[in-house]
């Protein structure tokens, strides 16, 4: 059994609670990972001063722009917190980390990749590469340290890698030169989205899906996964 608790609970749920739960012929848990505080504005979230942010907030400031608002709530508490110290946040920084990894991050590249391979007919199916072992590479060991703040950045940095593949190699040029090539680099491309696809799957599984869903069908999505905000 895996028992989360807060970093102000921790003596009552490793001592006090393991001990009522033998009492009772229970199995005592197996991992106890302790978190840190969430706070906002570096001060610790109180009403009285007017700084609490509610997730049902965060999921309504976004549903206008997105299909997954709470993909975003997701993200930033697994993304821009710390597993096991205080993070912080407010709406401002909210809206920056939405803006900088999701809007311009995965949203984009998906974009981005799905209209290279549409436009010049190229599938996924047409290059096998090994997705189970790029997921494990990327997340596992973090998953089971229970360090999802690491994961999380892990898979944001395979997404930058993505990113500068494609600046520095520009498959959308070599391909209306040397189209075998450029079709083996969007190939690529392909596998490397749908890895990071599957790294997402139980972080941002709504996003994931819609992902996958993309490149299993071989469209462009038809509107951005994350569009921006104020328009």
């Amino acid at each position: 059994m895996i028992q989360y608790c807060g970093k102000d609970n921790n003596r009552q749920q490793a001592a006090m609670w393991q001990a009522m739960l033998m009492s009772a012929d229970l199995a005592p848990s197996e991992h106890i990972v302790v978190n840190g505080f969430i706070n906002s504005g570096g001060q610790k979230m109180s009403k009285s001063l007017g700084n609490v942010i509610s997730p049902f907030d965060v999921i309504e400031t976004f549903k206008g722009v997105t299909d997954f608002p709470e993909d975003v709530l997701r993200f930033v508490l697994l993304h821009d917190m710390p597993s096991f110290e205080d993070g912080d946040l407010t709406m401002e920084s909210i809206k920056a980390s939405y803006a900088a990894h999701l809007q311009n991050g995965i949203g984009n590249l998906t974009s981005r990749i799905m209209k290279m391979a549409t436009v010049h007919g190229v599938v996924k199916g047409q290059y096998q590469g090994d997705i189970d072992t790029t997921r494990e590479k990327l997340v596992r060991e973090d998953v089971e340290k229970f360090d999802f703040h690491v994961a999380m950045r892990g898979i944001w940095a395979e997404i930058g890698g993505i990113d500068n593949y494609i600046q520095e190699n520009e498959p959308f040029k070599v391909i209306k030169e040397r189209p075998a090539e450029g079709k083996a680099m969007i190939g690529l491309l392909l596998l490397r989205l749908a890895a990071v696809a599957a790294c997402l799957e139980p972080f941002l599984p709504r996003t994931a899906e819609e992902i996958l869903r993309l490149i299993r069908e071989h469209k462009m999505p038809e509107k951005p996964l994350f569009g921006r905000l104020g328009q």
